[in-house]
């Protein structure tokens, strides 16, 4: 019987993200599996839930239109954070998950928006799927083998669709 692999995530991904996000924390296996749930409900249609998580991480894997939610859009690398969340300034939380067949990794990223969809994945040789929070939205992005760009959904938070009324002070 083999041994299974020591660590999900590519080995060339932890000192690359070093550079452009700081020190990545690999996160736990339970916030792991929330995270790819959290993935799943907003990405992959409901019927698709099982299919995908038994596909993402088979190697070689391809996926086609149907294990993914008709509003994600195609993306290439070079686009940057603060284009896909336009108005917004500041830091982004970036949650990258990788998949074996025995288990999902993931590592919690802290950055800029200044950043690009290739600082976040680095190359398409491995298919992955990343969750970007910013202050008005968060991001859920995909990325298979020799895709050249990847998927992404951007759902707006609910505090920015309708504004708020202040409560007047009562003295």
């Amino acid at each position: 019987m083999s041994r299974p692999k020591a660590d999900v995530t590519p080995a060339d991904r932890i000192g690359f993200w070093k550079k452009l996000w700081g020190t990545p924390q690999r996160m736990t296996q339970d916030a792991t599996d929330l995270a790819f749930e959290e993935f799943q409900d907003e990405f992959v249609p409901r019927h698709m839930h099982k299919a995908f998580l038994k596909t993402f991480g088979a190697p070689k894997a391809k996926f086609n239109n149907r294990f993914f939610s008709d509003d994600a859009v195609y993306q290439n690398w070079n686009t940057r954070l603060e284009q896909l969340a336009p108005g917004e300034q500041g830091k982004a939380e970036v949650i990258v998950i990788y998949g074996s067949t025995e288990r999902l990794e993931a590592h919690l990223l802290h950055g800029e928006l200044r950043r690009s969809l290739r600082d976040v994945i680095m190359d398409d040789w491995h298919p992955a799927c990343a969750i970007i929070r910013t202050s008005r939205a968060t991001l859920y992005l995909f990325v298979e083998s020799k895709m050249r760009g990847c998927l992404i959904k951007t759902v707006k938070h609910q505090r920015d669709a309708e504004p708020t009324e202040e409560p007047d002070d009562i003295e």
